[in-house]
């Protein structure tokens, strides 16, 4: 995976470090940078780095930016994504879960009037055509490249459709036996009732979490778009992907679970993209949860730290203390982990 540290930077300003120095601390807390390549121009470096699947939060710019943040003891800014007040919709557009054992949260949000183009540098830290050419990530349009962002930069899968070419609102559900889904690798595929779909009212739209359809991709025609935001459950994204033969960034990320509160700024990062280029938002984002799998995922209950089995597990240190609370604490709150004290007396 490449990395550029000049987009590590833009999410971390405060960041104290050389990159060469960086990438011997990242490499010490178990993100290993296998290669640092300088690009010359005040560009920074890039970073090839080996990142393990138990550390898919890793897998993105922000999330190791999160992790030098957590080295440095430097406070670590939230990803918001400032949207221009959308103008009323007559009704709230459709989205139904039928599958609720496999998708756990599906956002949709309508963007009308939209200029489909090639990638803008359209804010200060969100550089998308300067930070995909060092990287050598092919550009194809601002739709596209948006959604390409999104994983890259923070780790979350998108995908956005042209509105025109949904008939009704979106369903996530269970293909039917022998129904046909032309993916946008071209390949005309005859899907399995197991598969996770998504569809509208009539027809298979994409795989979900692996790659979307032909019939309903952006085009330089595209006016209205739908940027669609989700939660698949890995098991499901993996026996489709695998079903079909298919490896793609988005099933490679929600095979090793994806964050379930990171759809929304996902859904807004992809839409500040788009309308930098021209467009309006229609209604509110749709926003469909199944509580059950938020239960056990974000919502899920504390989980009980004794510093006692941390000290067990991590063995002896250089430092005659050992592992303090302190110390426990300092890592876990700067990687984003609220904390609670208990009246265990091995705490």
């Amino acid at each position: 995976m490449k990395i550029l540290t000049q987009w590590l930077r833009a999410y971390l300003p405060g960041l104290p470090a050389t990159d060469a120095q960086l990438a011997e601390d990242l490499t010490l807390r178990g993100i290993a940078v296998d290669g640092i390549y300088p690009l010359g121009d005040g560009n920074g470096s890039f970073y090839e780095m080996d990142v393990t699947t138990n550390r898919v939060d890793a897998m993105n710019h922000y999330g190791v930016a999160r992790e030098a943040a957590a080295i440095y003891g430097l406070q670590f800014p939230p990803l918001v994504y400032a949207l221009p007040k959308a103008r009323p919709a007559a009704k709230a557009f459709s989205v139904l879960i039928e599958a609720e054992d496999a998708c756990g949260r599906f956002t949709a949000r309508v963007l009308r009037d939209v200029i489909i183009s090639g990638s803008l540098d359209w804010f200060a830290g969100a550089e998308v055509a300067t930070y995909f050419e060092l990287l050598e990530q092919k550009q194809i349009s601002n739709a596209v490249d948006a959604t390409n962002y999104a994983w890259l930069g923070m780790g979350q899968p998108t995908h956005v459709f042209d509105l025109d070419k949904l008939e009704g609102g979106i369903v996530v559900r269970r293909a039917k036996k022998g129904e046909r889904l032309k993916t946008l690798d071209g390949v005309e595929r005859v899907l399995d009732p197991e598969d996770l779909i998504i569809a509208d009212h009539v027809k298979p739209l994409g795989l979900a979490g692996v790659m979307g359809g032909w019939d309903s991709m952006i085009t330089p025609e595209t006016k209205n778009v739908l940027v669609e935001a989700a939660w698949f459950d890995p098991v499901a994204v993996r026996r489709t992907a695998r079903r079909h033969g298919l490896h793609t960034d988005a099933s490679h990320r929600f095979e090793r679970g994806a964050d379930f509160n990171a759809a929304e700024v996902a859904s807004a990062l992809v839409s500040s993209i788009l309308l930098a280029s021209g467009g309006w938002i229609e209604g509110d984002l749709v926003d469909v949860r199944v509580p059950a799998i938020e239960a056990r995922t974000a919502s899920r209950k504390p989980v009980p730290l004794a510093l006692s089995e941390v000290r067990r597990i991590l063995g002896a240190t250089i430092d005659a203390e050992g592992i303090t609370a302190a110390t426990v604490e300092g890592v876990l709150a700067a990687l984003g982990c609220g904390l609670e004290k208990t009246t265990d007396a091995a705490w």
